[in-house]
């Protein structure tokens, strides 16, 4: 082994756990009618994480293609004004808009994210990851862009033909906004969400 290497894995363990990253414990913030929110903190943030899971009677690709009917997410995300796909990359990855109702005064937010679709063979589970990239697209007047957004959809079949949905995010909605009010809205948003996205689901199915 190296000398260089040595100093290398000296310095590791050395090295404060801060370096690293704290990861806190999910805490349940509400869970009804087969919804969970749950939220966390996130170590040199004010503003919590949040999670939402639920189970929905669809298997995964009829989950997944309502997902990925960016134009209808109006219909089930939380306040969602406006979502559409500004470009694809790839097959598996686009990058995409969308902008959020905030109470007044505040002024509305919007977000533009990459998205990265990925799928594991081995058990059927599909899942997205979005990360901000808020200078992909210009500005928008009478919206404020968040600056900082990561997040992830995982869809995973379950026992019956269902789907079980997780929703995942951490975001930095920019401008002047009181922290209380943000973090409120770190359970409105996975809870309600996801409810509506099952609720859609099952109205489809109705049909």
């Amino acid at each position: 082994m190296t000398k260089n290497i040595l100093i290398g894995m000296l310095l590791v363990l050395m090295a404060p756990a801060t370096v690293f990253g704290v990861e806190y414990p999910w805490e349940l913030k509400k869970d009804e009618d087969g919804v969970r929110a749950y939220v966390r903190q996130v170590e040199g943030s004010s503003i919590l994480e949040y999670k939402g899971v639920v189970t929905v009677d669809a298997g995964v690709e009829e989950a997944v293609h309502l997902f990925e009917a960016d134009a209808r997410t109006v219909e089930w995300f939380y306040d969602c004004k406006e979502s559409r796909v500004i470009r694809e990359e790839s097959p598996d990855v686009l990058i995409g808009y969308f902008a959020i109702n905030m109470p007044w005064p505040v002024k509305d937010r919007d977000a533009v994210y990459r998205r990265v679709l990925t799928k594991d063979p081995a058990t059927g589970a599909v899942q997205y990851r979005t990360s901000g990239v808020p200078e992909e697209y210009p500005e928008q007047k009478g919206k404020v862009r968040m600056p900082y957004m990561k997040g992830v959809w995982t869809f995973t079949p379950v026992a019956g033909g269902g789907t079980e949905v997780i929703y995942q995010e951490h975001s930095e909605v920019g401008g002047h906004i009181p922290d209380w009010l943000v973090n409120r809205l770190a359970v409105n948003i996975p809870f309600n969400s996801l409810a509506s996205f099952r609720d859609l689901l099952s109205k489809k199915k109705q049909k």
